[in-house]
């Protein structure tokens, strides 16, 4: 049971995955030289909202980090970014929500603060649940509290097959027919889905499902490729930022006596999706 919030709600269809091509922006903080006593890298867009121009902020020590992949990128799956997606520049900070991907940047400041901008503050966080949505107007304090932003993604899955309103096919005869499960699965922070479980019972048994990893294949490719006018750079790394896609094949007798089909997704440092939030 998930409680409604303040805000809206993307379900599960609020994901994507591109190739993206760019400058690292360990890169570009590097030949800055920031002081000792920095802390965050804040990002300011071109886009003009009711609050002011859109930013945010991340730690430093990730910004600088080549696991991390932040990136200034100016194509995307090798087209020039097109104005829906940032044109001409935007960071890409993979691994994190979407809202830290600054489009259409024009300012990069680091300093020694999170940033103060209203966007920053006020979306992508997640109160304490001893707080309702009520009582949160009235508590700027909190909203500053830098403990409540969201930034890595927590591990999350989806059924893709069976689709919503299908209709399935049963056999002729005494033939025992098998239904494939398709879905996706993700991670925050570069973590890898190493396990996706499928439930006909509501979470008293569970069976594991096969899991493919597509973004692996890059990670195939001769040191120093070219693709999309950039060198890749997955080949050494080991963080993952891409879904993974899940099948598992299902007799028909035991989809059609299930109530329900429930999944869910284990990362590499052992964190499962709860079935209650």
């Amino acid at each position: 049971v998930v409680r409604k919030t303040k805000g809206f709600s993307w379900g599960a269809a609020g994901v994507s995955t591109a190739l993206w091509t760019g400058v690292a922006l360990a890169d570009v903080l590097a030949r800055a030289r920031p002081t000792r006593r920095a802390r965050y890298v804040c990002f300011e867009g071109a886009d003009r909202l009711p609050n002011g121009f859109y930013g945010t902020s991340v730690r430093l020590g990730w910004a600088m980090d080549p696991e991390r992949g932040m990136v200034l990128a100016h194509r995307m799956n090798g087209e020039p970014l097109s104005p829906d997606h940032g044109k001409p520049l935007r960071i890409v900070i993979p691994g994190q929500i979407g809202g830290r991907s600054v489009k259409w940047l024009k300012k990069i400041i680091v300093t020694d603060q999170p940033s103060d901008n209203w966007y920053h503050i006020y979306d992508n966080r997640v109160l304490p649940t001893t707080i309702s949505p009520e009582e949160s107007a009235d508590l700027p304090e909190t909203w500053k509290d830098e403990r409540y932003a969201i930034y890595d993604l927590n591990t999350n899955s989806a059924i893709c097959y069976p689709a919503h309103d299908e209709r399935v096919t049963l056999p002729v005869g005494n033939e025992e027919g098998v239904y494939k499960l398709k879905g996706y699965a993700y991670a925050g922070g570069g973590k890898r889905v190493t396990r996706l479980e499928v439930t006909l019972d509501q979470g008293k048994s569970w069976t594991l499902a096969n899991i493919s990893y597509p973004e692996d294949l890059y990670r195939l490719a001769p040191e120093g490729e070219i693709l999309y006018g950039g060198r890749l750079d997955m080949t050494w790394r080991d963080s993952c930022f891409c879904w993974c896609f899940w099948e598992l094949d299902l007799p028909l007798s035991r989809l059609a006596a299930a109530g329900d089909v429930m999944i869910r997704a284990m990362d590499d440092a052992m964190m499962v999706q709860p079935r209650d939030m």
